[in-house]
């Protein structure tokens, strides 16, 4: 049985939905992105010249346990790169499992904002709870146009038509890169990467503060910073940390109550 078993039931489940909002700002040589959820706000500030990253700077403002925000210090291995970069070649130095997840994602999706040149892009994710047998619509737009929305059900889409059946778990990566490119692509892993994280609103974290990142060790061992040794061993869940911004949008990246 898996820990997640044994976890309090959130119940307001089935009657929000989860919101996550991220800014990315690119400039001549300079590249920020903002990120926020009900569980987490991070930015980033990247500085380049001539293509080449030469500083890396993070925050971790929200965030779900008390060492996350030590993962500012290996996102740096950024530095040295190349804007353009492969991804392999960005993992390779960087090694994302020791990386805090959504802090490397933003790096990532700012790198590339960066490589379009100047301009500014507001993504707005949004994932309905669920319906144990209806499932639940998730949609992802930019600048407020809409790239995606897709009907979910148990990890599988449902709609539109020509994905039906594609997973959002293991596999996802292999199907979303023949089915779309460019910014749809990029569009899809985020939206994806907001249904995973959406999930956890189905349990009342809030209840779970001062809980050891241990309890969890038998599904998240090695899944990003805080769940690898020697953090694991010391982080606890933070105390007021969680948001539901269901009704409440215009809230994202205001980071109320952290600053």
């Amino acid at each position: 049985m898996s820990i997640y078993d044994t976890y309090p039931s959130n119940p307001n489940f089935g009657s929000g939905c989860y919101r996550r909002r991220i800014r990315l700002c690119a400039q001549v040589d300079r590249v920020t992105g903002e990120l926020e959820d009900d569980n987490h706000g991070f930015r980033v500030d990247i500085r380049h010249q001539h293509g080449k990253i030469v500083e890396v700077q993070g925050e971790a403002l929200r965030v779900p346990y008390t060492t996350c925000a030590g993962a500012v210090a290996p996102l740096r291995r950024l530095q040295g790169l190349f804007i353009g970069e492969s991804v392999d070649a960005v993992h390779a130095q960087s090694d994302p499992r020791s990386q805090c997840t959504h802090l490397y994602d933003l790096s990532l999706w700012a790198l590339a904002r960066a490589a379009e040149g100047p301009g500014e892009d507001i993504y707005d994710i949004t994932v309905d709870d669920e319906h144990p047998t209806e499932g639940g619509c998730a949609e992802i737009c930019v600048n407020g146009a809409r790239l995606h929305r897709w009907l979910v059900c148990d990890w599988q889409l449902v709609t539109p038509e020509p994905l039906a059946g594609n997973t959002l778990y293991k596999g996802f990566s292999a199907w979303a890169a023949k089915a779309f490119s460019g910014r749809d692509l990029q569009a899809a892993q985020m939206l994806q990467k907001g249904c995973f994280v959406g999930s956890a609103r189905r349990f009342n974290l809030s209840a779970l503060a001062g809980e050891s990142a241990t309890t969890a060790e038998d599904v998240m061992a090695g899944a990003c910073f805080t769940h690898m040794s020697p953090q694991i061993e010391v982080a606890v869940r933070t105390s007021g940390t969680i948001r539901d911004f269901s009704t409440a949008p215009e809230q994202l990246l205001q980071f109320k109550g952290v600053e």
